[in-house]
């Protein structure tokens, strides 16, 4: 028989991912690196360190993914234009309703969400660099290239304004932030799908 504490744990984590999403659509942003922390607990398992998904029997199932087929972030993220804020180009989550199954470890560590340099990158390796290095769990002096490319958003679309500095270019720079609100929200629509909350 399956140790209920589990149980109870995979309820808490989905209740941090639920009311850190909440937090993060209020305008705190910088909740996302909590985002990443509790989806790290929820399916990584490294050696010792036994995911929440396995020890409730779930890794063998789905989840919901909002992939829309293109392979890369414009799948979850779109472009938020304020020409005269301080930060005019902002990436935000596309959330919505559209989603199609797949395995968990598809979904997990399968599925591309961002390209830089023609590597692929999933879900997974977004979710442990934003937890394991740059915020959720440890800070790192360092952080992996394709990471600090994500953060600085210059595959995007950027702005240039009269009144900045001519030849400044503005780049969105939170496109990490969104695409961990844009995981956390399919983790909740696969919670509420399959009947975990």
């Amino acid at each position: 028989m399956r140790d209920q504490r589990f149980d109870q744990k995979f309820a808490e984590q989905l209740g941090y991912v639920r009311r850190s999403s909440k937090s993060y659509d209020e305008g705190h942003e910088d909740e996302a690196i909590r985002l990443a922390t509790s989806l790290r607990v929820l399916l990584h398992d490294k050696r010792r360190n036994v995911s929440l998904f396995t020890h409730t029997g779930r890794r063998e199932g789905q989840l919901l993914s909002s992939s829309r087929g293109l392979g890369d972030w414009k799948d979850y993220l779109a472009h938020e234009i304020k020409p005269l804020a301080l930060e005019p180009i902002r990436m935000s989550p596309l959330i919505g309703t559209e989603f199609h199954e797949l395995p968990v470890e598809e979904w997990w560590s399968g599925e591309t969400v961002f390209v830089h340099d023609e590597v692929q990158y999933t879900r997974k390796l977004i979710v442990l660099s934003a937890a394991d290095k740059d915020g959720g769990a440890h800070v790192d002096e360092d952080l992996e290239d394709y990471y600090e490319v994500l953060r600085a958003g210059e595959y995007a679309i950027g702005i240039s304004r009269d009144f900045d500095p001519p030849g400044v270019t503005i780049y969105p720079t939170n496109a990490h932030l969104a695409l961990l609100r844009q995981f956390a929200h399919e983790m909740l629509a696969s919670a509420t799908h399959y009947g975990w909350m």
